[in-house]
């Protein structure tokens, strides 16, 4: 039987271009699409933004000759910290979006492995008949 793969939703941030904020995004890997071989990172941008973002100085994420950029902290939950009132709402608002996902990914998998034990006994109930 084929190993099922345990997709993963996390909450992400992606700097904006020419401002100081990040925008958010919820990142789904690895998902298995009808049609691809490989499995698929999927990304769902929340169209909200923040400015506060606290980051871990010794995390670094990528690093270019130009540049060091570090991983944003994250709290005991997992959320990740921000200054501001109003930006700890909205990380709070995207980890939130990010557990229904997750529920939702859960479940795919849970009928998907029930479907497949399904099928196995069909096929065994054949064998003996």
């Amino acid at each position: 039987m084929k190993e099922l793969l345990k997709t993963k939703v996390t909450v992400r941030l992606r700097k904006a271009e020419f401002r100081k904020e990040w925008y958010i995004y919820l990142e789904s890997y690895p998902v298995m699409i009808k049609g691809k071989k490989n499995p698929q990172r999927i990304r769902e941008y929340l169209t909200r933004s923040v400015t506060t973002v606290e980051f871990d100085k010794k995390r670094p994420a990528k690093t270019t000759q130009n540049s060091i950029s570090y991983k944003p902290k994250r709290d005991d939950n997992g959320i990740i910290v921000c200054k501001s009132e109003n930006d700890r709402e909205t990380m709070f608002y995207a980890d939130s979006v990010r557990k229904l996902r997750q529920r939702e990914y859960d479940n795919i998998e849970l009928y998907n492995e029930i479907d497949l034990i399904k099928a196995e006994q069909k096929k065994n109930l054949k064998k003996i008949l």
